[in-house]
Formats: C-alpha cells, sequence, structure tokens
C-alpha cells in the first residue's frame, strides 16, 4: 500500500459528555445523542477507530467563542447550567428558532466549539495530518448573536477564527470552509462576510428560499461584501429532493475544485452534514456513502484534465487516478459533524470518509453520472456570477451529455448495442480531444447501455439500504409491541390502583359531604344566634348611649343647680349680713328712747 512508507495521523474526536444535551422530557427529536454514538460505534466496530488517534473533548474558552458570538449570547449559553428548573430553560428556547435545551446543553456546546478547536489546532501544529470531531450540537446555523437550528455555538466558525487570529505562529493564513450540509450554513456565512481570509463554499437545498433557514441568504447571488466580495460561494438546489452523487460531484468538478486550486489555501474545513444523504428523514436527497467519499477525496486533490472525464468513468478508475494526484493544504484537513439525521446513513457516510482520510479504499457503490440538467443550470449561474472573482470559472462548460436520456427510449436497445463494449475498447485512441469528448454514436449508446446497468445496481443498493431499514423498522415494530404490552399490564395494575384510590377517595369525599352539610347548618344556626346577639348588642348599646346621655343631663343638672346652690349661698350671705346690719341699726334705735326718758 502507498500509504505504508508513512502512515496517516488521523484524528478522532468523541466525548460521551456530549450527549448529555437531550429534549428536556427525553422526548424523540432528530438531533439526538444517538447521531455520534453510532458513528462511534461504527468506526468502532470497523477497527478504524483503533487505528487513528483518539482524542477526548476539551471545553472552549469565552474569549475564543467570543471571537464569532457576542458577550450576550456567550454567557445566555453558559447560564444554561445554572438554571435550577427546566421551565425556565424551556422558556428560553421557545424564544428561538428550532432550539431545545436541557441541563447538559451548556457543557456540549462548550465541548462541541472547543474540540473542533483542539483538532483543528493539532492539524495546524502538524501532530495530526487531517481528524474529525465527531461533535454535537452542530453549528452552522448558530449566528453571532443567536441560537438556532439546533446550534448554540458555531463550532468551525469558531475553530477557524482561533487559528487566524490568536495563533498567527501556525502560519495559517487562508482558510476554505466547505459545507456539504444539505441546509445553508447561514451563521458561518454572515460570521466571515467581509472576511478574505475565509473561502466559505456552501452546497446546500434552496428550494427557492422555502428550505430552512428560509429567506434568500443561500442564494447564488450572496458573494460577501467588502473585502470579502468573492469569497462566499452558494450553490443552491432548486430542486434539491432528488439530488444525488452525480449533482454533488459535478459541482465540485466545476465550481469547487477550480476556485480551491486558485485560492490555494492552508487548511480545509469541512462542515460535515451527513442530512443530504440516502433515507435522511429531513434532507430528502440521495446522496451514498461512496458519494461523500469521492467528495472528500476531491477536496484533498488538484484536477487538471479530468474534469472532463469525470463524466464518463467509473468511479474506481476516477478514484484511482485522483488518488495519484497532488493534494490541498498539505491534507490539513479538519471535518467537523453537523447535521444527518438517519442514523445508519450517518454512520456510514462518516465510515466512508474516515477511510479516505486514512487513505484505505473508498466504501464501493454505483450511482449514475449524469447530474440533473436544473444542476447544471445552477452551474452556470454560479459559474457566471463568479467568475469576475476567480478566471478558472470563466470558461463555458461543454455540456453536451448533461441530462440523461429517457430510460424508456434506450431500454430496447441495450441488448443490441452490448457488443459495442468489446469495440469500445479499440476505438478509445481518437475517442478523446482536449477538455471535449467526441463519441460515435455506437460508443456513446454503449456508454448508456454501463450506465443505466449502473442505475439498476443503484437501485439495487438503495433497495437494499431500504431492506436493512424494513428489518431494522420490524425489529423496533416487535420490540415496541412487547413494550407496548408490558406497559399495558403495568398501565392496567396502575388503572387498577387507581380505581381502588378513587373508590376511597370517593367514600372519603362523602364524609366529608356529610361532614360539610353538617357544619354548613352549624353555620347557618351560628349566623342566626349572631344575628340575635348583634341585635342584643345593639340594643345595649342604645341603651348605654342613652344612659350616658341622662348622665350627661344630670351632670349638666347638678352643676346648674351647684352653681344655684352657691349664688343662694351667697345671696344668703348676703342678706344675713344685712339683717345683722339692720339688727345693729334696730338695736341701736330702740337705745336711743331709753337715753331720751333719762334725759328727760
Amino acid at each position: 500500500m502507498a500509504g505504508e512508507s508513512r502512515k496517516r495521523k488521523v484524528g478522532l474526536l468523541y466525548d460521551e459528555r456530549m450527549c448529555k444535551h437531550d429534549t428536556p422530557d427525553g422526548d424523540d427529536h432528530p438531533e439526538c445523542p444517538n447521531r455520534i454514538k453510532a458513528i462511534w460505534e461504527m468506526l468502532q466496530r470497523t477497527g478504524l477507530a483503533q487505528r487513528c488517534v483518539v482524542l477526548g473533548g476539551s471545553k472552549a474558552e469565552d474569549k475564543h467563542l467570543q471571537l464569532v458570538h457576542t458577550k450576550e449570547h456567550v454567557n445566555l449559553v453558559k447560564s444554561l447550567s445554572t438554571k435550577k428548573k427546566d421551565s425556565r430553560r424551556n422558556k428560553i428556547a421557545s424564544k428561538l428558532d428550532s432550539i431545545y435545551l436541557n441541563g447538559g446543553s451548556s457543557e456540549a456546546a462548550y465541548l462541541a466549539a472547543g474540540s473542533v478547536v483542539e483538532v483543528a489546532e493539532k492539524v495546524a501544529e502538524g501532530e495530526l495530518d487531517c481528524g474529525f470531531a465527531i461533535v454535537r450540537p452542530p453549528g452552522h446555523h448558530a449566528e453571532a448573536d443567536e441560537a438556532m437550528g439546533f446550534c448554540l455555538f458555531n463550532n468551525v466558525a469558531v475553530a477557524a477564527s482561533y487559528l487566524l487570529n490568536q495563533r498567527p505562529d501556525l502560519g495559517v493564513k487562508k482558510i476554505l470552509i466547505v459545507d456539504w450540509d444539505v441546509h445553508h450554513g447561514n451563521g458561518t456565512q454572515k460570521m466571515f462576510w467581509k472576511d478574505p481570509r475565509v473561502l466559505v463554499f456552501s452546497v446546500h437545498r434552496h428550494d427557492g428560499g422555502s428550505f430552512y433557514p428560509t429567506g434568500d441568504d443561500g442564494d447564488y447571488d450572496k458573494v460577501g461584501e467588502g473585502a470579502g466580495e468573492g469569497f462566499n460561494i452558494n450553490v443552491p438546489w432548486e430542486q434539491g429532493r432528488r439530488c444525488g452523487d452525480e449533482d454533488y460531484i459535478a459541482v465540485w468538478d466545476h465550481i469547487l475544485i477550480p476556485v480551491t486550486k486558485e485560492f490555494n489555501p492552508d487548511l480545509i474545513f469541512l462542515s460535515a452534514g451527513f442530512d443530504a444523504a440516502i433515507g435522511d428523514p429531513r434532507g430528502g436527497c440521495f446522496v451514498t456513502p461512496y458519494g461523500y467519499s469521492v467528495m472528500l477525496k476531491k477536496v484533498c486533490v488538484v484536477f487538471s484534465v479530468l474534469i472532463g472525464l469525470a463524466w464518463f468513468f467509473s468511479p474506481e478508475l476516477l478514484q484511482y487516478v485522483i488518488s495519484q494526484l497532488m493534494e490541498f493544504a498539505q491534507g490539513k484537513i479538519v471535518m467537523a459533524l453537523e447535521g444527518g439525521y438517519n442514523l445508519g446513513s450517518v454512520a456510514k457516510s462518516s465510515l466512508a470518509c474516515v477511510q479516505v482520510l486514512l487513505e484505505e479504499k473508498q466504501i464501493q457503490d454505483s450511482f449514475e453520472e449524469y447530474p440533473y440538467e436544473s444542476t447544471c443550470r445552477v452551474i452556470e449561474a454560479v459559474r457566471k456570477r463568479l467568475c469576475a472573482y476567480w478566471p478558472s470559472l470563466a470558461d463555458e462548460l461543454p455540456w453536451e451529455a448533461k441530462t440523461p436520456s429517457s430510460p424508456v427510449k434506450h431500454l430496447s436497445l441495450f441488448v443490441h448495442f452490448l457488443h459495442c463494449l468489446l469495440n469500445f475498447a479499440s476505438a478509445q485512441t481518437s475517442l478523446f480531444k482536449t477538455s471535449s469528448i467526441c463519441l460515435s454514436a455506437e460508443a456513446k449508446l454503449t456508454i448508456l447501455s454501463i450506465r443505466y446497468k449502473k442505475q439498476a445496481e443503484s437501485l439495487r443498493a438503495s433497495l437494499e439500504v431500504a431492506l436493512e431499514e424494513k428489518a431494522a423498522l420490524q425489529t423496533k415494530v416487535v420490540e415496541l409491541q412487547g413494550e407496548k404490552l408490558r406497559l399495558q399490564d403495568k398501565y392496567a395494575a396502575e388503572a387498577k390502583e387507581a380505581a381502588e384510590q378513587l373508590t376511597q377517595v370517593s367514600s372519603e369525599l362523602r364524609e366529608a359531604k356529610i361532614d360539610l352539610d353538617f357544619q354548613r347548618e352549624l353555620f347557618k344556626k351560628a349566623g342566626e344566634e349572631k344575628k340575635l346577639l348583634e341585635g342584643r348588642v345593639l340594643k345595649l348599646e342604645a341603651e348605654l348611649q342613652q344612659e350616658a346621655s341622662d348622665k350627661l343631663r344630670l351632670r349638666i343638672s347638678r352643676d346648674r343647680y351647684a352653681a344655684e346652690v352657691k349664688e343662694a349661698a351667697e345671696h344668703l350671705a348676703k342678706v344675713r349680713s344685712e339683717l345683722r346690719d339692720v339688727q345693729i341699726d334696730l338695736n341701736l334705735h330702740r337705745k336711743l328712747p331709753k337715753k331720751a326718758k333719762k334725759v328727760m
């Protein structure tokens, strides 16, 4: 094996503490702890984890989070662990867009952001060649001052800003962020909107602005502003529900790879959401694990003359050729988990990507090699909008066979042209001219026959996945039925106990009612007695008032009589005094005649 001369150091970061972030009541939710558990179990079961450098999580520092988030937002997330009651957290979550919170949300958010920073730092220092941070909650929707879309902190944006602003000694001056999550990374776009050091590339479902997050932020016309103009690239699917491997690979070939070659980044971040995978309940797309592995491999290499050939060769041959080419950013790639809600798909897709990081053989899966016509239109629109900033996008693409012909039309010719397969090999020398492909009609039909076979293989693989999921669902149904019976027995016993308690409560209520009626009678009698007493009290009060009035009159009369008596006494004393004077005068007059007689 070519890689045996120097074994690549691939880091895997997983920390069980991030599973503490869950719905407050334990209700089912697509962004659940089992997402990262399924990935980790798959990597361990296949032995890939043992061939990697396994890391534990570390919490982010507030100063690093505040490189892209406001202080108020960081403090809000930090405070979640101190809320005593879930009702307080639920109130906060109700004001946010698609967010749930519990007692473990704050710790998990700090671990997710800090873990991506840790992996990025080790890759930039050269301790690791590349790494995959298996983290949750995801991050690319989180904006500077708001949590949304299951995301609390923007993990990749925090790590990228940390390398650029806090660790200039590591020599990372240009960063490419590739976001292949089925949802547009609105938060990441806004955080580097004016920064020419970061090229943000996002391919996502847009559906005219109706797919989450709704609005026109994910449109291809949004290219950045100021110094960052031209450094934001959006590839919006307009019919994303049916897009698959061939559509994503076409975008890689005709937009991402040429621009990456011009930009020449020092380090690459992958916002690796796997919700565009087959079977994901939210994405609705059809990307296979092999498709993810090819996209990851294409990010790592420089395309030269193979852009036109990617439409006609098998994935196996394309894999062999691209593995020989020079790598971008010296292979310094940091993957961070974003979305992905089908546990089987997210585990298999992660496994395929880790195999590419280890430079092992990719998962062998077939897919149709034609993109949809709507995909071609989007690619052309994006190239036209961005060619002023990236000259490699200015060339017109030869869309000679950009949509497959109807299978019904050619199915009857399938057997007839099988013999062309052998003739095709001997006619290869004149098959291609520079970047244009000139095939004879017979060879083209031969290729069509091969492609229909590949379509059948792809459908067969999809059917196998569906059958596996059906079997898993059937097992789950059996488990749920058993759980249902157990719960029925449990609830029957509880219902019986509840009925007995209800009977007892009813009896107690009847007794209480009798007591209540008795108390009501007593209360009625007490009311009547109260009225009688109140009447008596009023009568007594009237009598008291009358008595007080009488006493007052008596007191007034007494005072008046006392004054009259005093006045009479004084008058009597005066009369007596006058009588004494009169008596004296009388006595004197009585003596005068006696004296007169004596004189005479």
